[in-house]
């Protein structure tokens, strides 16, 4: 394995494992803070932390002619799929959407082959195919949850994504990192108006919701997300969508060691298959020319 696959591999596992511990932090704050506030919150934090040292005043006069990429990222890329997958929430459980998110991949290789022309494998859409099984049997039959509407929000949520990962490959002009800190900028500002639906924001809370809210918006939506871009720009956007099968293993993984929750064999048995699935489409080269 070489330099380029080690980095390349270390950016999955460690998205994989910042996103899987935003179920952790969302479960503390999201009760309290209220979902609309809290997609606001998580995007202001990672703003304010990430613009500083990304946005450079060279980027800044480019702007006008990058606006229009970055303002439909944030769009289906943060702040629309962020809302879609909240709402959702209200009638499935995490289980369940996490299987749905689970189609990513499945949606950048048919966007991919269909649009960009990617020539990937047979071996790979194998992957992707034993990787949602692995999902499956994960979180369980019996822990699905069903709502037409929902699970129709939680497609299109994933929809987004995969379309996003592909445009995002095509943006080879914008820096990965500029591209991640203003698209979440400008979905902070997209967000903020809605926040007036709930509570609002404020500081009022006990002290583990505020570090998981912090958390959540440093670690889990700024950081993970620029190292998401710079993964799409790397290994394209079908191996970058992966990722999304790895977070409900990380998340069993924060949860049993901070929460307490068990862990089954039917649940190791899913995580082998999701591991398997995701070596079947790293491992096997697709044409990214």
């Amino acid at each position: 394995m070489n330099k380029s696959a080690v980095i390349d591999w270390a950016l999955i596992i460690a998205i994989g494992i910042a996103w899987g511990s935003s179920f952790l932090f969302i479960k503390v704050s999201a009760p309290e803070v209220g979902p609309i506030t809290l997609v606001f919150s998580r995007l202001l934090i990672a703003s304010l932390i990430l613009s500083p040292f990304f946005i450079t005043r060279q980027h800044l006069r480019k702007i006008r002619e990058n606006f229009p990429s970055i303002l439909l990222l944030a769009c289906i890329n943060a702040s629309v799929p962020f809302y879609l997958f909240s709402r959702a929430a209200i009638d499935l459980n995490a289980g369940t959407m996490s299987v749905l998110n689970g189609t990513t991949p499945l949606f950048a290789f048919i966007i991919a082959s269909l649009w960009l022309k990617l020539r990937s494998n047979l071996t790979q859409l194998l992957g992707i195919i034993i990787g949602m099984v692995g999902l499956f049997i994960f979180v369980g039959y019996e822990s699905l949850e069903f709502s037409l509407i929902a699970l129709l929000l939680c497609l299109m949520a994933s929809f987004f994504y995969a379309f996003s990962s592909n445009y995002i490959f095509t943006t080879k002009e914008i820096d990965a990192t500029y591209l991640a800190s203003m698209t979440l900028l400008v979905a902070t500002f997209l967000v903020f108006p809605f926040t007036f639906l709930e509570s609002g924001l404020h500081l009022n809370h006990p002290n583990e919701v505020l570090l998981s809210v912090f958390l959540l918006g440093f670690l889990c939506t700024g950081l993970a997300y620029m190292g998401y871009v710079i993964l799409i720009k790397r290994v394209g956007p079908v191996k970058a969508s992966t990722v999304v099968l790895i977070v409900p293993v990380s998340g069993m993984l924060w949860a049993n060691l901070f929460l307490d929750e068990a862990i089954t064999y039917t649940m190791l048995v899913g995580c082998l298959l999701i591991i398997t699935g995701v070596g079947l489409i790293n491992f096997f080269k697709d044409d990214l020319n």
